[in-house]
Parts: C-alpha cells; sequence; structure tokens
C-alpha cells in the first residue's frame, strides 16, 4: 500500500499544479456533462446546449492528451515546451464554459436568494433592475463588447510576458489567473448561484437590444445555448481574473496596465447593466483576486519542492522566491547568501 501510495506520488508530482488541478475537474465535470446529456436527452429538453457541453469537453480531453503524447514523443522541442506553457489557460477557459451545465447537479442547493437579498439590502433596490433606465441599443453594443473583452483582457498579461520571454514574471502572471479561475470554480460549486437575467426575469420591463448586425446579436445566441438552469454567478470571475490580470499589469509591464483599466472598468459595469452578475458577485470577486494573488506563489513553490524532492524540474521561469536556498542557481540567490561564515566586517 505504501507503495502505491509513493507511486501516485510520483505520478502526480510529474505534472504541474495547474495540469494536476486542470485534470481533477476535467475528469469529474467529464462524467457530470455526460449525466447532464442524459438528464436532457430523457426530459426532452437537449436543444443545442448539452452537446455543446460535450465538444467542449472533447476538445479539452484531446489537448491535454495531444500534450502528454507530445512530451512524451519531444520533450525537447521549444514548440512543445511553448504549448505546455499556455495550454493549461486554454483548459481553464473550456471548462469554465460548462460548469454552467453540470452544477446543479452537484449541489442543487441554490443561493442567488440570499445575493438578491443582499443587493437589496445594499441599494434598496436590485442594481440590474435599476440599471434599466440606461438601456439604449447603442450602449447595448458597447456593453456586449466589453463584456466579452473579457477572453482577451484575462490572459493579455500572460501573452505579452511570453512575447518578451520574461519566463519568471510570465510564470507568475499566469499561474495567478490559472489559481483564480480554479478557486472561482470551486466556489460555484459550493455557491451555486443562477444570475439575475433568470432570477429576475420577471423584474425586467425593457429587452437588451442592440443593432439588427451587432454584437448584442452574437452575445443572445450565445447566452440561448446555455441552460435555462445555468449557474456559476458567484463569484464573478469576470471581476476577480481581470482584477488579477491588472494586478499583474501594473507589476510586469506597467504601460499595458493603463491599456486595460478602461476595459477592465467597463467590464465590470457591463456585467450589471446585462444582467449576468449581482452587484455582491462582483465584490466576491474583488476579494477573490487578492486571494489568489496570495495563494498562487505559495502553491507553485511547495508543489516545485515536491517536484525537486522525487528528481524533477519544476516550471520553466518558477519565481526564485518559491524556491528555497539550496534549490537555486547561486547567481539567483541575494548578496549575502555568497558571504562565507566569519567575513562580515571584512
Amino acid at each position: 500500500m505504501r507503495g502505491r501510495r509513493a507511486g501516485a506520488r510520483r505520478l502526480v508530482f510529474r505534472l504541474r499544479p495547474e495540469e494536476a488541478v486542470a485534470l481533477a475537474f476535467v475528469l469529474p465535470t467529464t462524467w457530470l456533462t455526460v449525466v447532464a446529456y442524459v438528464y436532457a436527452r430523457e426530459a426532452g429538453v437537449l436543444g443545442a446546449r448539452y452537446p455543446g457541453g460535450l465538444v467542449r469537453l472533447a476538445v479539452v480531453v484531446a489537448l491535454l492528451a495531444g500534450l502528454a503524447l507530445a512530451l512524451r514523443l519531444r520533450p525537447g522541442s521549444s514548440l512543445v515546451q511553448g504549448l505546455r506553457e499556455t495550454m493549461p489557460l486554454l483548459a481553464c477557459f473550456l471548462i469554465y464554459t460548462n460548469l454552467h451545465d453540470t452544477i446543479g447537479f452537484v449541489n442543487p442547493h441554490d443561493v442567488h436568494h440570499w445575493l438578491v437579498a443582499l443587493d437589496g439590502m445594499i441599494f434598496g433596490v436590485q442594481p440590474c433592475v435599476w440599471a434599466e433606465r440606461f438601456i439604449t441599443p447603442l450602449r447595448t453594443e458597447v456593453m456586449d463588447l466589453l463584456y466579452f473583452n473579457f477572453f482577451w483582457i484575462a490572459p493579455s498579461t500572460s501573452l505579452v510576458l511570453l512575447l518578451q520571454k520574461r519566463w519568471p514574471e510570465f510564470r507568475s502572471a499566469t499561474f495567478g489567473i490559472v489559481t483564480c479561475f480554479f478557486v472561482g470554480y470551486a466556489l460555484y460549486v459550493v455557491f451555486p448561484a443562477a444570475p439575475p437575467r433568470l432570477v429576475l426575469v420577471y423584474e425586467f420591463t425593457k429587452d437588451l437590444r442592440g443593432y439588427p448586425f451587432g454584437p448584442s446579436n452574437l452575445s443572445a445566441l450565445a447566452f440561448s445555448l446555455l441552460p435555462v438552469d445555468s449557474r456559476a454567478a458567484f463569484p464573478s470571475l469576470h471581476a476577480a481574473a481581470s482584477l488579477v490580470a491588472l494586478v499583474y499589469a501594473w507589476r510586469f509591464v506597467r504601460g499595458l496596465f493603463w491599456v486595460l483599466l478602461p476595459f477592465v472598468v467597463g467590464l465590470w459595469a457591463s456585467t450589471i447593466y446585462l444582467r449576468h452578475h449581482y452587484f455582491v458577485d462582483l465584490v466576491a470577486g474583488w476579494l477573490l483576486a487578492p486571494a489568489a494573488l496570495w495563494l498562487a506563489p505559495r502553491v507553485d513553490g511547495w508543489w516545485a519542492r515536491q517536484q525537486r524532492a522525487f528528481g524533477y524540474e519544476p516550471a520553466r521561469g518558477l519565481l526564485p522566491e518559491a524556491l528555497p536556498p539550496e534549490a537555486l542557481p547561486p547567481e539567483a540567490l541575494p548578496p549575502e547568501a555568497h558571504r562565507q561564515p566569519g567575513a562580515e566586517g571584512t
């Protein structure tokens, strides 16, 4: 038994932490998506929704399997290593889209009524309903553009650092974003909540209609493919991940910070205007971001130490503070670490 446990640990720590967590989510999510598909088929509400979930999961599994095969066949290839750096972030996005389908099968105890009550307690009204006074076709088109900007905002700092080949900073930003996503996924399951567009549907008096050929039509089509019992509102990962990207931009690419800032603020506003989130979802997202920023380097450093113990090389670009001094090359150590004992004052 002890030998099997050691073998399992060796197998797990051969992976990077983001790869291990991605697999930990993909395996049960695959099963749950199949369960959701079978349920929807038997209930006669299959539509175009759940097959899309199966396709997305098939893409994730194919990507991870292809990467594993490439690492076995061409472990030294720069292309393969580059794919390994970026694949977990892509898998993150694909897993994210599938959680809408499956959360209700894991935890049926919804909390959105508490979120509605909290928003009402804070503001005296529901912010999404109050925002109806600002609805115009032009604003709706702008807000839809801002909302979908999330898919380039979240990885933006990582991509700039990757192009600059600043590996320690790239590793820090990428693992921070991935950590934010996966902690958010766990919270989705613990606190299942449907968005205001579903919960407050009878309180809205205006349609979010844009222009006939604007992005709002694409948005409406995309959300029509989500199940009518969609969950994954609390916390807002649009708020959390965009804030994490903004913090890393401030740390590592200051010019990018000022480019991102108006898009991020607009993204936050769009979540209320478009009825995707309660205000307390945003607050939870803003709290999740610093938690992820604190947790990510500690998890990465602990994992790297386990990998070193098993003789594996940690991820390229791991920040020096994430490793113990004995695991660092001499040039990465602070100057005082090179002094000989008793050399003080000489």
